[in-house]
């Protein structure tokens, strides 16, 4: 039988999400779950931006920002904040776990940025050619010919 402290206000989040260390992980098969466009046609600017969902076979999901810069010869993704400088703030969203380190405590997104640039985008060789795959450029690019 299990008994709760009554004078404990629970949360019902923080019973239901499990509780996972970067090194687990890094230990789970991850895969390119969802690419969204954040593009307004009416506007002149040439940045193509969106939000990419990266999701384990553990049903955790990593979103982060993605722009697409041309870099004369090719148009390349980086992930905002993580591959380029964050203007502004950007949010790496870590959905169906809380991620702690090694003292219980929660993680910092200066780790959290260091862990998915080191290890996540490595296990992953061909999430940029998988983000332009789903993707019609040619919606977004102009063509003289």
């Amino acid at each position: 039988m299990q008994f709760f402290d009554l004078s404990h206000q629970f949360n019902l989040n923080d019973i239901l999400t499990p509780v996972k260390t970067l090194d687990e992980l890094s230990e789970q098969d991850w895969f390119l779950a969802k690419v969204r466009v954040d593009h307004d046609c009416l506007s002149d600017s040439e940045t193509i931006e969106g939000l990419v969902v990266i999701q384990s076979n553990q049903n955790i999901q990593i979103e982060l920002g993605w722009m697409i810069e041309d870099t004369g010869h090719e148009l390349q993704v980086l992930f905002k904040g993580i591959e380029t400088e964050a203007i502004e703030k950007t949010l790496v969203t870590i959905n169906g776990a809380k991620i702690l380190d090694e003292s219980a405590q929660m993680i910092s997104v200066q780790a959290l940025s260091l862990w998915i640039d080191g290890t996540l985008l490595p296990m992953m060789p061909n999430i940029r050619r998988d983000i332009k795959a789903r993707l019609n450029l040619w919606d977004y690019v102009e063509y003289d010919g």
